[in-house]
């Protein structure tokens, strides 16, 4: 994704390329609430929807955000966010599943050297500002 563009295009973006994705279900409005910050997590993050990358954003999402572990973990099982793994076919997470594992630990030490944790929920005040301005603030460095 181009980082020189705001946020606001940025998950314009994203929910042009990923709708296919997103369940046609009805969330309460703490689920809702919570997808719409975990899309933007996605685009802040640099996180794709393949299994890698909804397994990166929920690493990102725990130690790089303001929010705590059980938040994180309440707030997926909010929406029944681990029902996705079940869409993906074998090879598509044989493929995903050894880069994820090796990778967790790089993100954690870069989500640690961040400057400040991304506000999950505040993110109001970022969507005029472009993606990659947002990274340098924050120090977010994305692999």
């Amino acid at each position: 994704m181009d980082t020189q563009i705001t946020l606001r295009e940025g998950i314009a973006v994203f929910h042009k390329r990923n709708s296919k994705y997103f369940s046609k279900r009805t969330y309460s409005e703490k689920g809702k609430k919570f997808l719409d910050a975990h899309d933007i997590a996605h685009v802040v993050f640099g996180c794709d929807t393949t299994l890698y990358g909804e397994g990166m954003v929920k690493i990102w999402t725990t130690f790089g955000t303001n929010l705590g572990f059980w938040e994180v973990t309440t707030g997926y099982n909010e929406v029944s966010a681990f029902e996705l793994f079940k869409k993906y076919s074998i090879q598509h997470i044989l493929k995903n599943i050894l880069k994820l594992l090796s990778s967790i630990p790089k993100a954690i030490i870069h989500a640690r050297k961040m400057r400040k944790k991304w506000p999950f929920y505040n993110y109001d005040p970022y969507m005029d500002i472009p993606i990659s301005e947002i990274r340098k603030r924050f120090n977010i460095n994305t692999f």
